[in-house]
C-alpha cells in the first residue's frame, strides 16, 4: 500500500515551484543519454533503415519565474518513442518535448555511427565504412536542424609527385560536412558521403586484395589534392545542389611525413539563392 509519504499526492513538487531570481535559462536538460535507436537517412525512401546506438542531450529553455524543469520527462518521452528516427521524426520529437515540458523551446542533439556499404574497386570484396553523425534539431521560437556527416577518405600531395622521381606521399584525410537544407527537401547520409569522397584523391575501402590496393594506389596517383583543394571541390559541389541552403564543410589531412596535420573549412550561406 502506498503511505501518505510516497503517493505522488503526498510529495512536493519543488522544481515547479516560482523562483525568485528572475533570471531565465536558455537550456537546461539532460546530456550523455546512450540510446538504442533505429534510423532512416531519408524519409522520402530509398535507404534502408539501421540500427545504431546514439548518444542524446535534451533541452528546454526555463523561464525565469519557474525554479526547475522535469527532468524525468526527457527520458519517459525517449523511452515512449517507438518510431524509427530521420529527419522529420525527429523534428517532431523535439516539438513533443517542447510541448510535453511545457517550455518556449526544444533543443536535441544526438551523435552516432554509421555504416556504409563499400565494395572494392576490382575484386567487388565487400565491407563497411564507419561515419560519424550529429544532429542537431531545434523546436519552438526557433525551428532548425542541421545535420554534420564526418568520413575518411585519401589525399595525395601535388607537391611531392611534382618533385619526386618515385612516388608520392599520401594519408587518409578526416572529411567532414554540416548543412541546413531547404524546406521541403533531404540528403541522404549515403548521398553527402559519395560527395565528400568524389571531392578527395579518392575513396577509403575496408576490404583491399592486391588488385585492389594497385588500382587505389594508382587512382590517388592520377587524382593528386591539397587540402585546398578538396576542400575546393566539396564547396563546389554543395554549392551546385539546390537542396542545400547552408554548409560548413572540412577536411583535415593526416599528413605522413610531418608531425602537424593540414586543414581547410570553407562555409557558405545559400538560404536566400
Amino acid at each position: 500500500m502506498t503511505s501518505e509519504k510516497t503517493s505522488k499526492e503526498g510529495l512536493p513538487d519543488i522544481q515547479s515551484s516560482v523562483d525568485d531570481r528572475n533570471i531565465a535559462i536558455s537550456k537546461v536538460g539532460v546530456t550523455s543519454i546512450r540510446w538504442p535507436i533505429r534510423f532512416v537517412s531519408s524519409s522520402q525512401g530509398g535507404t534502408a533503415e539501421q540500427s545504431t546506438t546514439a548518444s542524446f542531450d535534451m533541452f528546454v529553455s526555463l523561464p525565469a519565474n519557474r525554479k526547475g524543469t522535469h527532468m524525468s520527462r526527457f527520458l519517459q518521452l525517449l523511452s515512449g518513442w517507438d518510431a524509427c528516427f530521420s529527419l522529420e521524426s525527429l523534428k517532431k520529437f523535439c516539438q513533443t518535448i517542447c510541448d510535453k515540458l511545457d517550455s518556449d523551446d526544444a533543443h536535441v542533439t544526438l551523435r552516432f555511427p554509421y555504416f556504409v556499404d563499400r565494395r572494392a574497386p576490382v575484386t567487388g570484396e565487400a565491407g563497411k565504412i564507419q561515419l560519424e553523425v550529429t544532429i542537431d534539431v531545434k523546436s519552438g521560437s526557433q525551428n532548425d536542424l542541421v545535420m554534420t556527416v564526418t568520413g575518411p577518405a585519401t589525399s595525395l600531395c601535388p607537391c611531392s609527385k611534382e618533385i619526386s622521381a618515385r612516388g608520392a606521399h599520401n594519408q587518409r584525410c578526416k572529411l567532414a560536412v554540416s548543412f541546413r537544407c531547404k524546406p521541403q527537401t533531404e540528403i541522404s547520409i549515403e548521398e553527402l558521403y559519395e560527395m565528400m569522397e568524389q571531392s578527395a584523391s579518392t575513396q577509403i575501402f575496408p576490404i583491399l586484395k592486391r588488385s585492389d590496393e594497385k588500382w587505389v594506389t594508382e587512382a590517388a596517383y592520377d587524382n593528386p589534392k591539397f587540402v585546398e583543394d578538396i576542400v575546393r571541390d566539396l564547396a563546389l559541389a554543395l554549392s551546385g545542389d539546390d537542396r542545400i541552403a547552408w554548409y560548413r564543410c572540412s577536411s583535415e589531412n593526416y599528413e605522413s611525413i610531418h608531425q602537424h596535420n593540414a586543414y581547410g573549412e570553407i562555409e557558405s550561406d545559400m538560404s536566400s539563392a
